[in-house]
């Protein structure tokens, strides 16, 4: 199995630009990669998905892969198809019951997550068709099931970016055949799939807006608390802008859902804070900027991220992406949370490629438990 020590920098860097900077920047070249030499594996596994019940799974970034993975299936069937999105600690302890008919496909970028293989394990012995997302060089415990569907090269930083987005595009091209085999598609199987090409180059010209995030973060970077808001296949996005926060800044950070944000979490809010909002033109947006005003009159730190040509919404900061179909913008709205979290880390002087594992207390805590 993969030891957690193999993946650790070989060359801890002091300044920027940290390990997850690079990997942040080499995503466009690493999505296109598997988009370029993935397919007919992965379609492979798609076919033979293609009649099954479908259980996604993973922990942590995994896990929001996974859930941005139900809203890609959901979009292409016009929501014929309803995968099951689980945690693996909970799928391993609370089970379902699997069997033939279904496949289970097990997100995990390491492949030495205890649950992950534990799940995936448990589902092969029941007779499902299983299939393991995960990076190159991963554990035992993933090179286990039916299909291995390879992402990259294993990352160096504690907090993980390319492997989120390749382990996206490998689940986009699944999802774009599994729509095409079971005849559901919501549309034609052709464009989807060229809709999914340009999205390197869409990840490039994101990268180009890395001065005004840097701004933002610079500011956010003194407040206390950050929120990251979205909506639909951003739900997840919000989520994950919210871990890498804690994970490089350690800071109080949540991610929420547009809606649920307003029953509630709003309550909270104050000019300690920041508030991230992800606007893709989808029917999020109009809510969204409610919220936005509402957030004006509490003194929080507003930061858009919208599409090009998208209304203007109410905020401090207007980080401007390219313009992409919905469900295909989790890959241009990553990269801004990721280059948001990396640079408020730098704003407080965290190292954020090493999630505090060089912290002594840290190390003694991490004694105690295993992943």
């Amino acid at each position: 199995m993969a030891s957690e020590a193999a993946v650790q920098p070989t060359t801890k860097r002091a300044a920027h630009p940290y390990h997850m900077y690079d990997a942040i920047v080499e995503q466009p070249e690493r999505v296109a990669q598997v988009l370029a030499t993935q397919r007919e594996l992965i379609e492979s596994a798609a076919d033979a998905a293609a009649r099954k019940r479908l259980v996604l799974v993973g922990i942590g970034t995994s896990y929001h892969a996974a859930q941005i993975t139900e809203h890609f299936l959901r979009h292409l069937t016009r929501g014929r198809v309803h995968a099951l999105v689980e945690q693996a600690f909970e799928l391993v302890h609370y089970p379902l019951a699997l069997r033939a008919s279904d496949a289970v496909i097990a997100v995990s970028h390491r492949g030495w997550k205890n649950y992950t293989a534990q799940a995936l394990q448990a589902a092969r012995a029941a007779g499902a068709l299983t299939i393991a997302v995960t990076g190159q060089d991963c554990g035992e415990g993933m090179k286990a099931a039916h299909f291995v569907l390879p992402t990259c090269e294993q990352e160096v930083s504690f907090a993980h970016t390319k492997s989120f987005t390749t382990a996206l595009a490998v689940l986009a091209v699944f999802a774009i055949r599994l729509a095409e085999r079971r005849g559901l598609q919501g549309e034609d199987a052709e464009d989807a799939r060229a809709a999914l090409q340009r999205v390197p180059d869409l990840m490039r010209q994101t990268l180009a807006s890395e001065p005004i995030i840097r701004e933002a973060a610079k500011e956010m970077s003194a407040r206390q608390r950050l929120i990251f808001v979205g909506a639909g296949p951003n739900w997840a996005t919000a989520r994950e802008g919210a871990l890498k926060v804690k994970e490089t800044s350690y800071l109080a950070s949540e991610g929420f859902q547009t809606e649920q944000f307003l029953h509630g979490p709003m309550a909270e809010m104050d000019p300690r804070a920041a508030l991230v909002v992800l606007l893709t033109g989808g029917p999020g947006d109009v809510r969204s900027r409610s919220m936005l005003r509402a957030s004006r009159e509490l003194g929080i730190l507003r930061v858009v991220v919208a599409a090009a040509g998208a209304s203007e919404a109410p905020a401090e900061y207007r980080i401007e992406v390219p313009a992409a179909e919905e469900w295909l913008t989790p890959f241009v709205h990553l990269l801004v949370v990721q280059l948001l979290s990396y640079y408020v880390a730098i704003g407080r002087g965290s190292n954020p490629d090493t999630g505090r594992e060089d912290h002594p207390q840290h190390a003694r805590a991490r004694i105690h438990f295993k992943l």
